[in-house]
């Protein structure tokens, strides 16, 4: 019997270099494309994509006219601006969790930028680092009650210091963290590699502030600062982490300056 032609193909699915079904061949790109997307962002489900996340952060970047704010107006006049802000940041926050009408206005102008946590149900409150005296607190209330504490409990340039460097901070850790984060810190969401952002960050912002003598600290506590703020927001609890966090700072800062 004679031999096979040499050039025969091998069937599908019996080896060689052919090309699988053809619809398999079309879909395997864009699988690819599938996988390599979903691995783009730290492990662990994320409750906004990260577009909002990009808006969420950039409103962090506008809350450093609070500290700037500070520094140029003054210890007083910075607490005559930001205790009432406060105040009603945390009353508007009690009138969304008790009427619904109040609700779905926040939900039309700002929802997309709040986390799933930020609505939650009045029963889960009391469980929650977010609630406070039983009404579900916001970031952006957070951010106002976190800066007038600080000017009312640090010296100014403390409270500049350590708020500055926590917006900026959090926010490179949050986008790094979910862009290129791998590692986690145990079984937490945070991330080394976003760690590692907010501490370049926070670096960033307090080594001017220190280097020109406007931060009564020496740089090595600024750095300490920095590092012990940095782990703080590695932490999941307790307190709300913009609560948390910048009063580590703020509390090492005056402490050592």
């Amino acid at each position: 019997m004679p031999d096979a032609p040499a050039d025969v193909a091998p069937a599908p699915g019996e080896g060689g270099s052919s090309p699988a079904d053809p619809a398999a061949a079309r879909s395997a790109p864009a699988s690819s494309e599938a996988a390599s997307e979903a691995t783009t962002e730290a492990p662990g489900a994320h409750e906004l994509p990260y577009r909002e996340e990009l808006r969420r952060k950039a409103l962090h970047l506008l809350a450093l006219a609070l500290p700037l704010g500070t520094a140029l107006l003054g210890k007083t006049v910075a607490l005559w601006v930001l205790g009432p802000a406060a105040l009603l940041a945390l009353t508007c926050d009690a009138l969304r969790s008790r009427s619904r009408r109040f609700a779905r206005l926040i939900q039309r102008v700002v929802g997309r930028m709040m986390r799933a946590d930020e609505w939650a149900s009045e029963s889960e409150q009391e469980l929650s680092a977010d609630a406070f005296f039983g009404v579900r607190v916001n970031g952006a209330t957070w951010t106002l009650v976190t800066m007038a504490l600080l000017v009312a409990l640090f010296p100014a340039p403390v409270a500049v210091a350590a708020f500055s460097l926590f917006m900026i901070g959090d926010a490179a850790a949050a986008l790094v963290g979910r862009r290129w984060g791998r590692t986690c810190w145990g079984d937490g969401p945070r991330t080394v590699e976003g760690t590692a952002a907010f501490v370049g960050m926070a670096g960033l912002v307090v080594a001017p502030l220190a280097a020109f003598g406007y931060l009564p600290a020496p740089w090595w506590a600024a750095a300490l600062a920095v590092a012990v703020a940095a782990g703080a927001e590695a932490l999941p609890r307790p307190l709300n982490d913009n609560l948390r966090v910048p009063l580590t700072a703020a509390l090492v800062l005056h402490l050592l300056g």
